[in-house]
């Protein structure tokens, strides 16, 4: 383009007229006779901008749309658990990941939802977090005080998350705490005199018991070690074999809604002593078909999976009846009183069986259902048995633990199988 001669530049005049609205009415260009394809161009190009501002102008959606902004729904207590647990698995915080989620945290945020109702978040108030921590403190299902300081700890530690992601203003840390503190429960293994005296009696002898479960708990506990409610929720499709080896499988898979585990390390197939086989358990879980094998424990109201609660108060006032327990133990079994000898104790009796037949620490863990040191159970499968020891092993290890009691077969009991009655309040 050649340089332009500033000193042949004539000004052009432009004229224009307006309606009171502000449109354009007309308008005028002062041009000489020999400008007039120049004046052409210059009124071809205003008219165009002036069709064009008179037009509507069409902006996008985004901009045209002026309905009243609708806020997010406020998330429940159980969903923002869920945003929570999947940002903790995927920093990997979590070390076993999903079963870290189910076990350790789950629950003690359902117990939340059962007192407060699952309500959104932001809606929470102190009164219902006061409501909770007294709940806590006093419920009889509420189990030992660090069970209890525990369901505090996960239940604040959702709502600190809750805080330091803008989504709710209180995270009512100090309504959590557990007040004191907490003495870890201990129970006393049975001696031979008190084995004797559980099943030597009557009603082992005679057959005086009413219902299956009264005969069969406490000798699954002596033998295996399992906590009661892992027991009482067992059914026929866990009586298996493993590599030729009966055994019992203590595990909970999506299929089966009812079974509830303590932790992670709960989940374990264990060899079926063979004891246990010459008094009857095969033959009995035969004849029960199919379901939980003990049908007539009801589950707890006021915690779901839990079957333990009937079967714990029959053992104790058997075991009372019995003449075991320790002296300072309350008529009524108060929390202050309470024996130290009680179902728990056949797990701290096998327990200390194998530690005295000199079963390494990975194998006795293993049967008893505690956390092995330095594994991650979420990387196995089948309860991670299967991968970790080979069952004939368990099975030779478990067949160390010997009692010197004439135990009575199942044959001489008279009751009969009975189907599970309502949920127990």
């Amino acid at each position: 383009m050649p340089p332009i001669d500033r000193n042949k530049i004539r000004p052009l005049t432009i004229e224009t007229a307006f309606y009171e609205n502000g449109q354009l009415q007309a308008f005028s260009i002062d041009a000489k006779p020999d400008e007039k394809d120049l004046t052409g161009t210059i009124l071809g190009g205003l008219s165009t901008l002036i069709r064009e501002a008179q037009q509507p102008r069409q902006l996008p959606k985004t901009f045209i749309d002026r309905s009243p902004l609708r806020p997010q729904a406020a998330k429940t207590i159980l969903q923002t658990f869920e945003d929570y647990k999947a940002e903790k698995i995927k920093g990997g915080y979590w070390k076993d990941g999903e079963d870290t989620a189910r076990y350790d945290h789950l629950p003690h945020i359902r117990a939340l939802v059962e007192t407060i109702g699952d309500k959104p978040i932001s809606d929470v108030t102190a009164d219902d977090i006061a409501t909770f921590q007294s709940k806590v403190f006093t419920s009889d299902t509420g189990g030992s005080p660090s069970t209890r300081k525990q369901r505090l700890l996960r239940a604040c530690a959702l709502f600190r998350w809750a805080a330091e992601k803008a989504i709710i203003a209180n995270n009512f840390s100090g309504l959590f705490r557990y007040p004191g503190k907490v003495t870890h429960k201990t129970y006393v293994q049975l001696d031979e005199t008190d084995l004797k005296a559980l099943f030597e009696s009557d009603e082992y002898k005679h057959g005086g018991f009413s219902y299956a479960s009264e005969y069969w708990l406490p000798l699954l506990g002596l033998f295996t070690g399992a906590r009661l409610n892992e027991l009482c929720q067992l059914t026929c499709g866990d009586f298996s074999e493993h590599s030729g080896v009966p055994t019992i499988s203590l595990l909970d898979d999506n299929t089966v809604s009812h079974k509830r585990l303590k932790t992670t390390s709960s989940r374990r197939i264990i060899p079926l002593h063979s004891k246990l086989i010459e008094l009857g358990i095969i033959d009995y879980v035969r004849s029960v078909k199919s379901g939980r094998i003990f049908p007539e424990l009801p589950e707890s109201s006021a915690r779901a999976n839990d079957f333990s609660k009937e079967a714990g108060r029959r053992f104790t006032e058997y075991r009372r009846r019995c003449g075991v327990g320790t002296a300072s133990e309350s008529a009524e079994g108060d929390a202050i009183r309470r024996s130290e000898k009680a179902f728990h104790s056949f797990r701290s009796t096998l327990i200390s069986k194998l530690r005295l037949a000199n079963i390494n620490d990975g194998h006795r863990n293993r049967l008893a259902g505690h956390e092995i040191p330095g594994t991650q159970d979420s990387v196995y499968t089948g309860g991670d048995v299967a991968l970790m020891f080979d069952f004939p092993t368990l099975q030779a290890e478990l067949e160390c633990v010997k009692y010197d009691v004439a135990f009575q077969p199942f044959s001489k009991q008279k009751m009969k199988v009975r189907r599970a009655p309502n949920r127990q309040q």
